[in-house]
């Protein structure tokens, strides 16, 4: 089966955090692979610098051709200009399509819909529909589109997710159980669906000795102190409360229990958060990071645990947190709850971690007795284990995989 000339679309920028961590990793290991890539994304003026030194060069030596669009700054124009980003997203996509001849479209998540769909459909070009989770469901269940507006623009990417996955020649579900439920919406999705979890590069994300010794000492935890890791957002979708809660837990059976924030985090805004549902916090115990995403491996390195509390609904079946592949890779046991993607056979036993069934005071204390009474595996062994969920080796091999498939059927046709 021969390579394929694809064209990857992207909301996201190549050089903000989703970018960096989940969009050109996969890019230039499939231009590795032999596939011939091109890339129409969205990027931010303030993180030019961070492209100029970063990631044009990648770009440059994966022969990867790059078409982005640059958002505005002004608060008034970045408004207006969410409504006209998918007629910019489908021009620039007709005049890539021109140029670059593909042979398929890969749309990553829902925002490009608008500009991929009718360009596909008119030109009769196969697509991929990469769905990561629920975003619909997500965006509805927490609360950001509500009253009139909200419902009105979740129905129109309510549409344009049933044209798609109604439409894809192949679909991508970062879980099985989203895997699932797309097969209720499509009885014949079970067959072009590919479940990818986010995959995370291993040779970046591993224990390392001399970074834990050397972020510990920075951060000045002591060797007694266990360290609880938060990276990411703390939105509406993270269930901080149970954060809080079993931080409290773990001090309150005699452990030195300290939370490490890595993100765009307030230790102020936390201790004020946590007071509003009766847990009371001593800032001295919280310390709060905002680090490049090539510095996150030697801050994780630092800590014990990773937390990945997240609120469970519907949308949250179709949820492969990159933290869980980050921290497991780093050999960090992950304490999760239920209801989240495949986090029970991510989470098997406990030697890897724990997956609460409830945030109730009864289910943290638990939780915070059982990491208390027994060591987890050893950083080697969990590490081991998360490569074979989340090696970005394996996910790239799994796209090399579905793009040979499209060559294959159409040299066939």
């Amino acid at each position: 089966m021969s390579a394929t000339r694809s064209i990857f679309v992207t909301n996201n920028g190549l050089s903000d955090h989703i970018g960096t961590a989940q969009v050109l990793p996969y890019l230039e290991g499939l231009s590795a692979r032999g596939h011939e890539i091109a890339c129409l994304s969205v990027e931010h003026p303030s993180h030019q610098d961070e492209y100029e030194a970063s990631v044009a060069p990648r770009l440059a030596r994966a022969g990867i051709v790059h078409s982005p669009i640059t958002r505005r700054i002004s608060p008034l124009a970045g408004k207006l200009e969410r409504f006209a980003i998918p007629t910019l997203m489908q021009s620039r996509l007709d005049r890539l399509v021109e140029t670059f001849q593909p042979d398929l479209i890969h749309c990553r998540s829902y925002m490009p819909l608008g500009a991929v769909l009718p360009i596909a459909e008119r030109r009769g070009l196969p697509y991929v529909f990469d769905m990561r989770g629920f975003w619909v469901d997500e965006r509805c269940e927490a609360g950001i589109w509500q009253g009139p507006v909200g419902r009105s623009i979740a129905r129109h990417f309510r549409k344009l997710e049933t044209r798609a996955i109604n439409g894809a020649t192949a679909i991508v579900a970062l879980t099985n159980d989203a895997k699932s439920v797309i097969a209720t919406r499509r009885p014949s999705a079970g067959s072009v669906t590919s479940v990818i979890p986010c995959s995370v590069d291993q040779d970046r994300f591993r224990p390392d000795k001399v970074a834990r010794a050397q972020t510990r000492l920075e951060l000045g935890f002591s060797a007694k102190d266990v360290v609880l890791a938060h990276l990411g957002s703390a939105g509406p979708l993270y269930q901080m409360g149970t954060t809080y809660r079993l931080l409290a837990a773990l001090q309150a059976l005699g452990m030195r229990a300290r939370l490490l924030l890595i993100g765009n985090h307030s230790i102020d805004q936390h201790v004020t958060a946590a007071q509003k549902l009766g847990v009371t916090l001593n800032p001295a115990d919280l310390t709060c990071r905002r680090v490049p995403h090539d510095d996150v491996p030697a801050l994780l390195n630092g800590a014990d645990i990773g937390l990945s509390f997240r609120i469970a609904t519907k949308s949250s079946l179709g949820v492969s947190a990159t933290k869980v592949g980050e921290y497991l890779s780093c050999g960090l046991p992950v304490i999760s709850n239920t209801g989240i993607g495949d986090i029970t056979s991510i989470l098997p036993d406990r030697r890897f971690g724990l997956v609460l069934a409830h945030h109730d005071t009864a289910a943290i204390e638990h939780a915070a007795r059982t990491i208390a009474s027994a060591p987890f595996a050893p950083r080697a062994v969990i590490r081991a284990h998360a490569a074979g969920r989340f090696s970005l080796d394996r996910a790239c091999d799994q796209y090399d995989a579905l793009y040979r498939m499209f060559n294959a059927e159409r040299q066939a046709a």
